[in-house]
C-alpha cells in the first residue's frame, strides 16, 4: 500500500471533527493518543486565559550575585521577582486552588496546581554593581531603562514559564507517535500529493490543483538543470565595511533560466512545462513559479581589491563550486515547490492542516 492509499485508508476510520487543535495544528488518530492531548490542552487553554499576574505577589528582590570580578568583590543587582501568594507553602496551594477552582474541578488538583510555578525570575532592574549597596540604598541604583524594559518583558516571560511545561510535554507525548501531515479542503473528497504534500480536496479542487502537480512531475522528473543554466558570477560585491571603503569583491555560483533575453527565457521556460499546465493556469501564472535568478554560495574568499574577469578562476575553490552547484539546483527545487504550494492553498482557499497520528 503506497502512502497517499495510506492515508485514505486511515482517513475512513477518523473522525475530523474530534480532532485537537495545538497552536496552529489539528491532531487527529487513536483517542486513547488523544485523550491526553486534550487533557494537556484544555489545561494550557484554561491557563492562557487567565490574568495569571493575579496568581503572583510582585517584588524586587537584592540579594543576586554575579560571578565574582577582579576584585572577588561579585557584583550585586536587583530584579524582578514573582512569588505565588501566601506566606506558607499550605496558605498558597489554598489561595492558587480557590483561584483555579473550575480547571481543579475538571482536570484534578495535581494534574492543575502542580504546573504553577511557584516562583518567577524577572529581569535585572539595575546596573552591575561592583559594591553591595544596602537593602534600602537599592531603590536609588535602580535603572528606570532597565526597569521599563523588565516590566515590559514579563509580559511575556511569565505566561510562558506557566505555559512551557506543558507545551513540552505534549511534544513528548507527540514524539512517540509517527506523524503523517494532511490537509484537508474537503472531507468526503480525494487524496492527492502535490510537492510531497497529501491533500484532501474535491472535484473543484483537484481540477485546481492538477496542473500544478504536473509541472511540479515534470520538474522533478527533468532535473531543474533543464530549466537552468550554471555559472559562476563575478560581478558580486558586498557593502563597504570598515576596513575598506571600497568593499569587498567576490564570485558565487549563480542558477539562471535558460536563454539570453527576458523574452527567450519565459518563451524557453513555457516551451519545457507541460502544455496543458500553462494552457490551465494561464502563462503569466506559470512563469510566476520560477524566480530568473538565483545567487547561491561564494566560492572565492573575500577580496579588497576587485581583480579583473579574467583573473578571478585563480581565486576560485573547485570544492566551493562543486558542492555550490548542487546547493543552488537544491534551492531551485525548494524554491519552487514553495510557489506551488502556496498557489495550491491559495486555490483551495486554505485547507486546513491536520496530523494523523500512527
Amino acid at each position: 500500500m503506497d502512502r497517499i492509499e495510506r492515508i485514505a485508508t486511515a482517513l475512513r476510520s477518523l473522525d475530523l471533527g474530534t480532532g485537537v487543535a495545538i497552536e496552529g495544528r489539528t491532531f487527529v488518530g487513536p483517542e486513547d493518543a488523544l485523550a491526553r492531548l486534550r487533557e494537556l490542552e484544555g489545561i494550557a487553554e484554561g491557563l492562557a486565559s487567565r490574568d495569571l499576574f493575579a496568581l503572583y505577589d510582585r517584588r524586587i528582590l537584592h540579594d543576586g550575585v554575579f560571578e565574582e570580578d577582579i576584585h572577588a568583590s561579585g557584583r550585586y543587582y536587583a530584579y524582578l521577582d514573582y512569588e505565588l501568594k501566601g506566606a506558607t507553602p499550605e496558605e498558597r496551594e489554598t489561595l492558587l486552588a480557590a483561584a483555579l477552582e473550575d480547571l481543579v474541578t475538571q482536570y484534578g488538583r495535581d494534574a492543575v496546581l502542580g504546573r504553577i510555578p511557584p516562583r518567577i525570575k524577572g529581569r535585572q532592574v539595575t546596573e552591575g554593581l561592583v559594591v553591595r549597596p544596602e537593602v534600602e540604598d537599592f531603590p536609588s541604583y535602580y535603572s528606570k531603562l532597565r526597569s521599563a524594559y523588565a516590566e515590559k518583558m514579563i509580559l511575556d516571560e511569565l505566561p510562558k514559564a506557566v505555559l512551557a511545561p506543558i507545551r513540552a510535554e505534549q511534544e513528548r507525548l507527540l514524539d512517540s507517535f509517527g506523524w503523517t501531515t494532511v490537509r484537508v479542503q474537503d472531507p468526503s473528497g480525494e487524496v492527492v500529493e502535490v510537492c510531497g504534500d497529501a491533500y484532501v480536496v474535491a472535484d473543484a479542487g483537484l481540477a485546481a490543483v492538477e496542473p500544478y502537480r504536473k509541472i511540479w512531475d515534470s520538474m522533478v522528473a527533468k532535473g531543474p538543470a533543464s530549466f537552468y543554466d550554471l555559472e559562476v558570477a563575478t560581478d558580486g560585491e558586498y557593502a563597504p565595511d570598515s576596513d575598506s571603503t571600497i568593499g569587498r569583491y567576490y564570485a558565487y555560483v549563480r542558477a539562471s533560466l535558460k536563454g539570453q533575453s527576458q523574452a527567450d527565457r519565459h518563451e524557453a521556460l513555457l516551451a519545457a512545462l507541460p502544455a496543458e499546465a500553462v494552457e490551465a493556469l494561464g502563462a503569466d501564472t506559470a512563469l510566476a513559479l520560477f524566480r530568473e535568478r538565483i545567487d547561491g554560495d561564494q566560492v572565492t574568499a573575500s577580496l579588497t581589491i576587485r581583480p579583473e574577469a579574467e583573473e578571478y578562476p585563480s581565486y576560485f575553490n573547485a570544492k566551493k563550486i562543486e558542492a555550490g552547484e548542487k546547493r543552488v539546483m537544491k534551492q531551485v527545487l525548494f524554491n519552487v515547490q514553495a510557489e506551488i504550494i502556496t498557489a495550491v492553498e491559495r486555490a483551495l482557499g486554505g485547507p486546513k492542516k491536520y496530523i494523523i497520528l500512527e
